[in-house]
């Protein structure tokens, strides 16, 4: 996830249920108040079913060191 720290953006899935998708990410991002810059961060994922928790960590850093 470019240009926001993950431990920002995990913070805003408390109450995610795995696995999940982007989508479902996205919309229990906003449910806990995530701002845009939350939002852009989640929407640069891979439309990929994510299998836990751990799953979308290691997918979001792969992406910050892009």
């Amino acid at each position: 996830m470019t240009g926001i720290f993950p431990e920002t953006v995990y913070n805003y899935l408390k109450g995610m249920r795995y696995p999940a998708k982007k989508q479902e990410l996205i919309m229990q991002a906003k449910k806990n108040e995530a701002g845009p810059d939350v939002i852009d961060a989640l929407e640069t994922l891979p439309d990929q079913e994510f299998k836990s928790q751990d799953d979308l960590i290691k997918v979001g850093s792969e992406l910050k060191h892009k």
